[in-house]
């Protein structure tokens, strides 16, 4: 064990008071400088400047197959999602942090297969995005925000 006795150092009342000083100080010294330095990642917080209704998509995404992803929410915009009969309907963009994702409405075999950025909002057990990130990275460890974005007034959305 360490002593600072065989030096001539005892911890007296002194001591122990000046060591509770400084470590107060370099404390509050750290949470200080923190408190400034510290800047939010916009893209985690305020998404795209694009107008409309945006939703930040969650992690964990569920790998689907090849470059693919989804991200499963019953409600995403379900009123608007493509189906079978109308498989263009979907009027959302997806965008990775400010960079809009696309072709839109691309199948699960090309967004597997092909990705940087291909993606469909579908009915899938309520409503699900199936996308891949703009270069063929993981979306659970890129560092990346995903957003979706349903635009103000939707208009029939045409393939992308």
């Amino acid at each position: 064990m360490f002593s600072l006795r065989g030096i001539g150092f005892a911890w007296g009342k002194r001591a122990k008071i000046a060591t509770a000083l400084i470590g107060t100080a370099l404390y509050f010294g750290a949470v200080s400088w923190a408190k400034i330095s510290y800047h939010p990642d916009t893209n985690f917080t305020a998404g795209p400047n694009v107008a409309g209704e945006k939703i930040l998509l969650l992690k964990p995404f569920t790998r689907t197959n090849g470059f693919g992803f989804a991200s499963e929410r019953p409600t995403l915009f379900e009123s608007v999602v493509d189906t079978d009969e109308e498989p263009h309907r979907s009027p959302v963009a997806l965008f990775e942090n400010t960079t809009r994702l696309g072709p839109a409405h691309s199948s699960n075999g090309d967004i597997g297969a092909f990705g940087h950025g291909r993606f469909a909002h579908r009915r899938t057990n309520g409503a699900t995005v199936f996308f891949s990130a703009s270069d063929n990275t993981d979306p659970n460890t890129n560092g990346r925000a995903y957003w979706i974005v349903k635009p103000p007034h939707p208009v029939a959305s045409t393939q992308d």
